[in-house]
């Protein structure tokens, strides 16, 4: 997608009442020149959280979040940059212009998708309340699910029909190429078109927004495959998405946490015990793309995965996942033969919580898992053991989460932590996550990188090509201050103004970009930094250019004053 113009930023963050849209998740009553109320962001008793209409502005004195209404419903609404324009756009009457050409068209495409699979959606609904829906009703009810949990989830049912769906959407005007855009049906070798689903439950799946972008569905019988979801499409994901997030975000918030367990019936049995914090990943497997989006909540992570062994497995490919993307998270054991589903409509939540309050550490329980493989009663066991978990080690993003798990393993096994790092192939650690994101930098680096922005967004800004010349936007080590390094560089290229509006507008499909753009606050000390980490790198490259000329008068004119670190 391309940028959106800073004008338009400006315009609606201009026409935005940040008291009124603070209100909808902040009882606040009025303080002299601000409003006060309980922050939404940390639990207190005392009021901290203030709002200041004057400056458009919010800031909590006792956690310390602040900034604007875009950066509070980004906070609190768990949403991306994008979705808030889009949303403070629809309500402020401001347009959000089409980015470039082309646009407009996928744009309608995207719509037109969307009102197809709204409408599948009502349509199997209906379904399952007539007579056709009998036997996927009679399979609800024996899963002990009620009538509101059935209609709250949005679960229908799918008559066993090649044009079942296709027909009625005919008739109420549907385009073909909608519902083909919208994976609702295919097409045969002679160019038929049929229904996707037939004689199946249905599951909608919901993006944040709660738009439905695709479905799950079981078959009833021996039917195989036993579940089948909507194709990927523009809109739909198998391994981005997750079942019932929409429904769990805002109780996630609330409870301080997030329960993933592995399927649709998991996930409606703990919503209808009271455990509405629940969601689930689509398929057999937790992703990368899945962990970064449940990173946005600021919450721990809990895996409640079946007891049996294919569970304990899927828990132990997940917590690779949630380490590797610094993700923090837990792994709740449950017993031998039981599920989420089966545990909560038998007993109620009661025996899930006792199973939470024990849940292991997700590197723990990896290492218990690789024990209970090999054990550590001879040699070849603990070698095994070094060998199995070495690499997933090195793929930990957060810093000090690896090293700790480099002690724990050398504790368990014997084995000196030197010669564990040693079984750390160079691509595992640091660099990329086995999912694609960057490792954690060390906080020091996050400072100075922080610094160089701030100073470049500044009043009296460093000039720019010194930044960009020693530490150029390709080597930052945050990956959120780095898109915004290049952000910054490409604005420039094109003689464009650079400041916050120009980088949120360029930045809109780059949250994690634009999470690190809302932090930055520019100050006299933050440009003073910037010149010291400025003037570090440009000895520590001179003395990298004279040791690779072997220029020897070089090296050690540059060794005299040189500073290896950038922040210290």
């Amino acid at each position: 997608m391309a940028s959106i113009p800073e004008d338009v930023i400006r315009s609606i963050r201009d026409a935005v009442d940040i008291v009124d849209v603070v209100s909808r998740y902040v009882t606040l009553k009025r303080s002299g020149a601000s409003h006060k109320g309980l922050c939404p962001f940390h639990e207190e008793k005392t009021p901290s959280f203030h709002v200041f209409p004057s400056s458009g502005r919010f800031k909590c004195f006792g956690c310390g979040e602040g900034g604007d209404a875009m950066a509070f419903l980004m906070k609190r609404g768990r949403l991306g940059f994008r979705e808030v324009l889009e949303e403070l756009s629809r309500e402020t009457g401001i347009p959000l212009p089409a980015a470039a050409p082309g646009d407009a068209e996928r744009a309608g495409r995207r719509a037109s998708a969307l009102e197809a699979l709204a409408f599948a959606a009502a349509f199997f609904r209906k379904v399952l309340g007539t007579a056709t829906g009998e036997p996927a009703r009679a399979y609800l009810e024996s899963r002990g699910f009620s009538p509101e949990t059935i209609a709250s989830f949005g679960v229908g049912y799918a008559p066993d029909e090649y044009e079942g769906l296709l027909g009625y959407a005919r008739k109420k005007g549907l385009s073909d190429a909608s519902l083909l855009e919208a994976g609702l049906v295919r097409k045969n070798e002679h160019g038929r078109m049929f229904d996707m689903f037939r004689g199946r439950i249905i599951f909608p799946i919901h993006d944040l927004r709660g738009r439905t972008i695709g479905f799950g569905a079981r078959a009833l019988g021996d039917v195989q495959p036993k579940y089948l979801n909507s194709p990927d499409s523009a809109l739909f994901h198998k391994g981005r998405e997750m079942y019932g997030l929409d429904l769990a975000r805002s109780a996630a918030v609330d409870a301080g946490r997030l329960l993933v367990v592995e399927g649709y019936t998991d996930v409606m049995h703990c919503h209808q015990a009271g455990l509405r914090e629940s969601a689930a990943a689509l398929g057999t497997a937790l992703t990368p793309e899945n962990a970064v989006q449940m990173r946005r909540f600021g919450v721990p992570v809990l895996l409640v995965y079946d007891g049996d062994e294919a569970g304990r497995k899927a828990a132990e490919r997940a917590a690779e996942v949630l380490l590797a993307e610094r993700v923090e998270g837990a792994v709740a054991l449950l017993p031998p033969g039981q599920d989420p589903a089966d545990l909560v409509a038998q007993a109620g939540p009661e025996p899930l919580e006792t199973a939470l309050a024990g849940a292991r550490d997700l590197f723990e329980y990896r290492l218990e898992r690789a024990v209970e493989r090999h054990g550590l009663d001879r040699l070849e066991a603990r070698e095994r053991v070094v060998r199995e978990l070495a690499g997933p080690i090195g793929r930990i993003g957060d810093a000090i989460r690896r090293e700790l798990a480099f002690k724990l393993l050398s504790e368990r096994t014997g084995v000196p932590e030197s010669t564990i790092r040693n079984e750390v192939r160079p691509e595992s650690s640091p660099g990329r996550t086995r999912g694609g994101s960057p490792a954690a930098a060390p906080a020091a680096w996050v400072r100075a990188e922080r610094d160089l922005i701030e100073a470049a967004l500044g009043p009296d800004p460093v000039a720019w090509e010194r930044v960009e010349r020693v530490h150029p936007p390709a080597e930052f080590r945050d990956a959120g201050l780095g898109a915004v390094a290049a952000a910054i560089r490409d604005l420039r290229a094109r003689g464009q103004s650079v400041n916050r509006e120009a980088l949120l507008g360029a930045l809109a499909d780059r949250d994690e970009a634009v999470d690190a753009l809302m932090k930055l606050e520019p100050t006299e000390e933050s440009r003073v930094r910037a010149e010291t980490h400025l003037a570090r790198l440009e000895r520590d490259r001179r003395l990298a250019s004279a040791l690779e000329a072997n220029d020897l008068e070089a090296v050690v004119r540059a060794r005299r004053d040189s500073s290896t670190e950038m922040a210290g």
